[in-house]
């Protein structure tokens, strides 16, 4: 089986859902077999038309399984498996929130996301993505209750792409840039395809007080990584010592010294750990 790393690149907003500039709480997940195998949000502030805001400039504020980066993984993924990558923006900024609100409002967002996801009915995840995300509408006034706040909050773009394990076995990678557009570092021997893909908000945007209807564009890409260094993903899945400058764990002295107790543990939990 092969392993696959799925990251999010760009959010290009050619004309934002309000007539102020969009603030975006932007999710991103991956269900391998319908089962989510990482997921994370982050806050894009101040998106007018125009923007182009690589995902890497914003460090997701809410994180399972989900770098730092905006990239999901390497996961094994069998020929017969069915994976979805799953993300959505919905705008906020009619209410102008502070951090405390928008962390609350990240984790409502990603959770509502991808419980439906995962019980899609029938396996029609873009359906009930959709489905949940009209039924949340403002955000703001849904989770915090400022009812009279946010004629043009609410959801901007969504979308689960299905993929089939053999498929991604299939797609033509290619070595990344020498000077890459999105990221500052790639994985180490990974090859990647990037997709974009267009959207409108026009099925819920009030025209007469929001003005024209939301367009945006949003890039991610698949990685093809030929072998895992246990070493180099265990120290990306914890930046919290960089954060708060402690010293990275010496792999060197083996991986033990990172479950607390010193329980048994497999090498999948260690990669499935929250930074």
């Amino acid at each position: 089986m092969a392993f696959y790393a799925f990251r999010l690149d760009m959010i290009d907003v050619k004309n934002p859902r309000g007539k102020i500039p969009d603030s975006d709480v932007v999710t991103f997940g991956v269900l391998v077999n319908q089962q989510d195998r990482g997921n994370g949000a982050g806050y894009f502030p101040a998106m007018g038309a125009g923007s182009r805001v690589p995902a890497a400039a914003v460090i997701p504020n809410v994180r399972n399984g989900l770098g730092r980066d905006w990239i999901i993984g390497p996961l094994e993924i069998a020929p017969g498996d069915s994976v979805h990558v799953v993300y959505s923006g919905t705008n906020t900024s009619d209410s102008q929130l502070d951090l405390s609100g928008q962390a609350e409002i990240e984790i409502k967002i990603l959770n509502a996301m991808l419980g439906a996801a995962v019980g899609a009915p029938g396996g029609d995840i873009g359906a009930a993505i959709t489905t949940v995300l009209s039924w949340i509408g403002d955000p703001v006034g849904k989770f915090l209750g400022f009812k009279k706040h946010g004629p043009c909050n609410g959801p901007v773009f969504s979308d689960a792409v299905p993929l089939i394990g053999s498929g991604l076995d299939n797609l033509p990678f290619q070595p990344p840039p020498v000077t890459h557009p999105y990221v500052v570092e790639v994985l180490p021997g990974a090859s990647e395809i990037s997709f974009t893909r267009a959207y409108t908000d026009e099925a819920n945007h009030n025209t007469d007080v929001c003005g024209a209807v939301a367009h945006t564009e949003v890039t991610f890409s698949i990685l093809q990584v030929p072998s895992i260094s246990v070493g180099y993903y265990a120290r990306r899945l914890f930046p919290v010592h960089l954060e708060q400058g402690k010293p990275v764990p010496d792999f060197a002295q083996g991986l033990r010294q990172l479950v607390p107790g010193g329980e048994p543990w497999s090498l999948r939990s260690l990669l499935r750990l929250r930074p």
